[in-house]
């Protein structure tokens, strides 16, 4: 009877990884070391280099506690749009209200009640959440998921954002993509399951206009997972005066996770946060630093803060396990791949709750639960009244905004 050979481990590829982060005891101090695995003497990369300048537009100022924005946007369809905007108005609450429905585009106008036209093929209005308060999104089944990636895509137009890596400014020919490349590959390495004995293999190229992140993921020889690292960054960079990350990214339907690290150590703490991708689909993924778990070796640590002011690396990563010997949910072994347009800090221009009033397909929740604002999901029973399903999400706003 033959019995299955378990993959052999990588040595070669072992001490390669461990050369390019330059943590090999001694020996990455040595020039010829280092050039014997491609790499070089005690290896970071200068953030300097990075185009670290923030996007030309500005948040508005804060406004006095006074002046704090009061207006609930409602948007929807037929009745239950009516019957929001009839329950605000019971309440003397200023609206601002549209429909969707192009077989009813207008709804009576009253008192406290500003009508604005949609059109879910343009893009937003730059005024839409001026003075928003809260949104409340009542849209009938056919259309939740445009008319939530319609509002989502308003709230990111309210967003100053700082590119960190924007590789849709990579993409070259010739010569010059064989010098973006090299500089890619200069930043980032991959870093897999190897250096605990396993077999998995990934690496990143630049595809066009992203970075894609792909290869082989085995759970063989007790593995499981594979990523790809920054070198350390000196000086590390201030990401002090933003709320969060922002991912723009196309992925396969796994779930994959997203580090920050501020140490200098090779095995320290990394702070994480897990986020779904839905399959050969362009998202983005909203991370507030508020979210982060710090994490060591994917077990939750206590009392472990970020300094935001001192990044020193960055991390994707897929893996069998979740946290603390949690597994993974939405991991499958094998080919994976993650194309990454950009990675940015981001302030939160418009931090309004998001309530929906409509069930939504899983891929619409994804995206919601991954925008970075408050959000609550009701998913009326069969038999609820337009009234009462209007007197929920108005509800819902008020318990998002005291949580």
């Amino acid at each position: 009877m033959m019995t299955r050979q378990s993959p052999s481990w990588d040595l070669n590829r072992f001490v390669k990884t461990l050369s390019y982060f330059g943590v090999v005891p001694i020996l990455s101090q040595i020039n010829w070391f280092q050039q014997w695995f491609g790499s070089r003497p005690d290896p970071t990369v200068n953030s300097r280099s990075l185009t670290l300048s923030p996007t030309p537009t500005s948040l508005p100022t804060a406004p006095a506690l006074s002046m704090m924005p009061q207006t609930i946007l409602a948007i929807g369809t037929r009745d239950v749009l009516t019957a929001v905007v009839d329950h605000l108005q019971q309440q003397g609450k200023p609206i601002r209200a549209g429909s969707i429905d192009s077989a009813n585009p207008h709804l009576p106008i009253g008192e406290n009640v500003e009508w604005v036209t949609l059109d879910l093929q343009q893009p937003p209005a730059p005024e839409l959440l001026t003075d928003i308060r809260g949104i409340i999104c009542a849209p009938n089944s056919e259309v939740v998921e445009p008319t939530v990636r319609f509002l989502l895509q308003a709230v990111q137009r309210s967003t100053v954002r700082l590119p960190i890596f924007d590789f849709s400014q990579q993409s070259a020919s010739g010569s010059e993509a064989n010098r973006s490349e090299a500089e890619l590959s200069e930043i980032w390495g991959a870093l897999d399951d190897v250096v605990m004995g396993g077999v998995s293999q990934s690496g990143i190229r630049l595809n066009g206009d992203t970075a894609e992140f792909s290869g082989q993921v085995s759970t063989a020889n007790s593995g499981g997972f594979a990523s790809v690292r920054t070198r350390n960054l000196e000086p590390p960079i201030d990401l002090s005066s933003y709320d969060g990350i922002e991912l723009q990214l196309k992925g396969d339907g796994n779930r994959y996770k997203f580090m920050l690290r501020g140490e200098t150590q090779w095995d320290g703490v990394a702070h994480c946060a897990s986020f779904d991708t839905i399959p050969q689909t362009w998202i983005t993924v909203r991370i507030p630093f508020a979210t982060l778990i710090p994490v060591f070796r994917a077990r939750t640590l206590p009392n472990a803060p970020l300094k935001l002011n001192c990044i020193r690396a960055l991390q994707l990563m897929l893996s069998k396990f979740e946290y603390d010997g949690a597994l993974n949910p939405h991991f499958q072994p094998g080919f994976f791949q993650l194309q990454v347009q950009s990675i940015s800090a981001y302030q939160q221009g418009n931090r309004s709750p998001f309530v929906l009033v409509c069930p939504p397909s899983p891929e619409t929740e994804i995206l919601l639960r991954q925008s970075g604002l408050p959000v609550m999901i009701l998913r009326p029973a069969e038999g609820d009244d337009a009234a009462k399903i209007a007197a929920d999400g108005v509800r819902a706003i008020d318990r998002l905004e005291h949580n």
